[in-house]
């Protein structure tokens, strides 16, 4: 007999509610409980069930003719693309406004004016150049201009331990309010005869001393990953760091800069930093992967592609219905990797997925950046993803990413899955249903590296954690795993390992003569079986 479910309380109901909507989806995050069950309770704490919005035929002609595009309507009224179209069709609204026709033309007749809400989309600027601009309350900047910005978030995120050693060189307080700083004791490793634990003692107390509120521990994982679920990075916000991975943030339609740490030891003592405006590619994505592909590999063509490129200090906006179908976990495995390319940024489209993932997380009204329909870039790409396989790419020679069938039966003695890059709940789902009922092989171990204390619980809570145990795996303590000095130690000269990184390991104590490729989590977990390169395609279904 199974033990009786305790009821979720009024508020817990409520807040489920305005996540998941329907009672399907609820008992489903609530660990299969049945859908009549969930009706039950909502009953018992009288929660009505959720119903979609209602909108007028006014409210939909009228944003129609402002804006004559599904997906700019559906952000200003919260809904998706979709949801904006049908309700367009249930009033029958099916011509182009002739006021959308007029502003192609660029004609500027006199009198003509929008509503107070109204937002020009002919501006020429781009993502980044929005984002920046607002910083200086300006409506556009020009690349190459130099600006004096503020940013929304700092973010202590690596080597910490020198950027307050830093900052205690120059005579001061700390310029920003408490909860826009970000410190993170994880990649704090002994130095100049120095233990760990005597260097994180120093930053500790500088976060207790200045009574930051955002300093996470060791166990609580990725600083970026914890930033996301928290709802502490929001679209159009310029947050700066000292790490590659702050380019992940890009997932939600904000900006992650990197400066060294010299510079970011003086943001926090000026308020300020010098930022000249970058030049901006663009890449559409477009194509339906192919069964056994996921982001990871979409990222790595991406990266051999721009691998003879000069991307360098310039910033990557991801567009295109491929990256439309991406969900923001995904998302953040592509904007994370993109520093591979000598990118200084990435960012993505503000679309109906950002706003399902921030509802619920973000307690303050969002506002969306979207790039002008005429953005001036100096490159666009167009990428089709319909036939790529699945890839994998050796360590730091992007130029030699291939097909996974290119290497397949190479043999493989470490594999890695896991950190900021890939070590999300939906990634470990991935490996996990590959390896259900599956052992690996005794030649090789796994090592998995949670992203975060959340999303650990989430994965044991589900069941994930138990189906990797039991095929093999050792479960590791939540954080970027293949940034830390304890994966690498593992390794020795010779030794062959796949990991699901971005990257930024390759000046983490990786042995001079040992291999490291990067792969997707299917790659990763169907390699783990056979102690080989292996093609995931035949183990997804």
């Amino acid at each position: 007999m199974s033990p009786r479910r305790k009821m979720p309380t009024k508020a817990e109901l409520i807040q489920l509610q305005k996540l998941y909507k329907t009672d399907e989806k609820i008992g489903e995050r609530l660990g299969g409980v049945p859908a009549y069950l969930v009706a039950y309770w909502r009953r018992k704490k009288n929660v009505p069930r959720h119903s979609v919005p209602k909108f007028s035929d006014k409210e939909i002609r009228s944003l129609w003719e402002r804006f004559g595009d599904d997906d700019r309507c559906g952000l200003e009224l919260g809904i998706s693309k979709a949801a904006f179209y049908n309700w367009r069709r249930r009033y029958g609204i099916r011509e182009k406004p002739a006021f959308l026709k007029l502003e192609q033309l660029e004609f500027d007749f006199p009198g003509l004016a929008t509503g107070s809400k109204s937002t020009s989309l002919w501006g020429k600027q781009t993502l980044t150049q929005k984002i920046l601009g607002s910083l200086v309350k300006r409506d556009s900047v020009e690349v190459g201009e130099t600006l004096e910005v503020e940013p929304d978030l700092v973010v202590c995120d690596t080597d910490t331990h020198r950027i307050v050693e830093k900052f205690r060189e120059h005579p001061g307080e700390l310029m920003f309010s408490t909860d826009r700083i970000v410190v993170t004791l994880t990649h704090i490793h002994g130095d100049d005869g120095r233990s760990t634990a005597e260097l994180t003692r120093t930053v500790r107390q500088f976060a207790e001393r200045h009574r930051l509120r955002n300093c996470f521990e060791h166990a609580q994982g990725c600083c970026h990953q914890i930033m996301l679920e928290d709802g502490m990075v929001q679209p159009g916000k310029f947050c700066v760091g000292a790490s590659a991975t702050m380019a992940a943030l890009g997932a939600v339609n904000s900006l992650g800069w990197r400066v060294d740490t010299d510079t970011l030891a003086n943001v926090l003592g000026s308020g300020h930093l010098s930022v000249a405006v970058p030049l901006m590619l663009r890449i559409d994505i477009t194509g339906r992967r192919s069964r056994g592909v996921y982001a990871k590999d979409v990222a790595l063509s991406i990266v051999q592609r721009l691998s003879e490129e000069d991307t360098s200090g310039k910033v990557i906006e991801y567009h295109g219905s491929s990256v439309s179908q991406m969900n923001v976990s995904e998302r953040f495995t592509l904007c994370g990797i993109s520093p591979a390319t000598g990118a200084a940024g990435a960012i993505c489209v503000f679309d109906s997925a950002t706003r399902r993932y921030l509802t619920g997380r973000v307690s303050t009204t969002i506002a969306p950046i979207i790039a002008d329909k005429n953005a001036v870039y100096e490159q666009h790409y167009q990428v089709n993803i319909e036939q790529l396989p699945p890839q994998i790419a050796p360590l730091g020679r992007w130029g030699e990413i291939k097909a996974v069938t290119e290497l397949e039966t190479l043999p493989v003695n470490r594999i890695i899955l896991g950190s900021a890059a890939n070590g999300r709940f939906d990634d470990l789902r991935i490996a996990a249903d590959i390896l259900k009922g599956k052992k690996i092989n005794s030649d090789c171990s796994l090592l998995v590296f949670p992203a975060s204390r959340n999303t650990y619980l989430e994965a044991l809570k589900k069941g994930l954690v138990r189906v990797l145990a039991e095929a093999g795996a050792t479960i590791m303590p939540p954080g970027c795993g293949s940034h830390d000095l304890p994966a690498w130690a593992m390794l020795t000269d010779g030794d062959r390992c796949l990991t699901t990184g971005d990257g930024a390991c390759a000046g983490h104590s990786v042995p001079e003569k040992a291999e490291v490729y990067l792969c997707s989590p299917a790659a990763a977990a169907a390699s783990a079986l056979n102690a080989a390169v292996t093609d995931p395609s035949r183990y997804v279904k």
